[in-house]
C-alpha cells in the first residue's frame, strides 16, 4: 500500500471517530478528562452562530509534536471545522481537502488538576477572525484617523463592538459559559481595545480583557483573553499556571 493511500484511510478513520464522538449525545454528566466533549461543549456554548455542517477533525498534540513528554496524550489537541459533504460510504468527497478549515482550534487543559480546567484556548480561521482581518487590510493605512473615525469605521463596516461600545462589550461577556470549563469564575479587571494601524502587518483589530481567575477549589491565578469586535467571539485565553504559595504542594 502506498504512503498516500495509508494517509488517507487513517484520515478517514479519523473523521468517522471523530463523527461519532459529536454526533453522539452524552448520556449523563461529561468526565473532566474527556476533552474531546468538553471541547465539543465550550465551542457550542460560546459560538452558537457556527453552521451545523462543519464537519471537525482533531489532531491530537502527541501527532503535531512527537516529543511531547505529558504522560495525559489528550489534554492537549487541536480541532479543525471544515465545511465537506460525507458519502454513502462515509467518506468525505474527493475535493473535500482542497480547501482549508473554516475554523482551527487549539484546546490546552490542565491535566494535573482535579477538575482539568481549561487553560488555553486560540481560535482562528474565515469564519471567526474573517470580518476583523478584511477590515484591518482595509483600513492599516489609515494611519492619522481619530479614534472617532475608526469607531464610525467600523459601525459602517458591521461590528458590534467597537472602541465605543465597551458598555455593551463588557455585558456580553461570557462568564456564566465559561465558568464549566474554567471550574471557576472570571472577574472582568480591564479591557481595552487594540487596533495597531500597520500597512504591513494589518493586525486585526482586539479587544483585550484581563481577568481574575477563582478556581471553586480556591486557586486564584490570571487569565488573558482576546475577543474580536464584529461578534464579539474569544480569539483566545491564556489562563496564568498557578504557582503554590509557600509551604504548599
Amino acid at each position: 500500500m502506498s504512503v498516500s493511500k495509508r494517509n488517507q484511510r487513517i484520515r478517514t478513520a479519523l473523521i468517522a471517530l471523530i463523527l461519532s464522538v459529536f454526533c453522539t449525545s452524552a448520556t449523563g454528566a461529561t468526565r473532566p478528562d474527556d476533552y474531546v466533549a468538553r471541547a465539543r461543549q465550550l465551542m457550542r456554548a460560546l459560538y452558537p452562530g457556527l453552521s451545523g455542517r462543519l464537519r471537525p477533525v482533531i489532531i491530537g498534540n502527541r501527532l503535531v509534536d512527537p516529543v511531547a513528554r505529558s504522560p495525559d496524550t489528550m489534554n492537549t489537541f487541536t480541532m479543525l471545522l471544515y465545511d465537506f459533504e460525507i458519502g454513502l460510504a462515509g467518506e468525505p468527497t474527493k475535493d473535500a481537502w482542497c480547501e482549508g478549515p473554516l475554523v482551527s482550534s487549539v484546546f490546552g487543559f490542565d491535566w494535573l488538576a482535579e477538575v482539568k480546567e481549561l487553560h488555553h484556548l486560540r481560535v482562528r480561521g474565515p469564519l471567526i477572525e474573517g470580518d476583523a482581518e478584511k477590515f484591518a487590510a482595509e483600513f492599516a493605512k489609515r494611519e492619522d484617523w481619530t479614534d472617532a473615525q475608526l469607531a464610525a469605521a467600523l459601525r459602517e463596516a458591521g461590528a458590534k463592538f467597537g472602541p465605543d461600545r465597551k458598555a455593551e462589550f463588557l455585558r456580553s461577556f461570557p462568564r456564566e459559559q465559561l465558568r464549566p470549563f474554567m471550574a471557576g469564575d472570571l472577574e472582568v479587571v480591564s479591557a481595552e481595545f487594540y487596533f495597531e494601524r500597520n500597512p504591513q502587518m494589518q493586525l486585526p483589530p482586539t479587544w483585550l480583557v484581563q481577568t481574575k481567575w477563582r478556581a471553586l477549589d480556591g486557586r486564584e491565578s490570571d487569565c488573558s483573553l482576546t475577543f474580536e469586535p464584529f461578534h464579539g467571539y474569544i480569539t483566545s485565553i491564556s489562563l496564568t499556571p498557578v504557582v503554590p504559595k509557600s509551604g504548599q504542594e
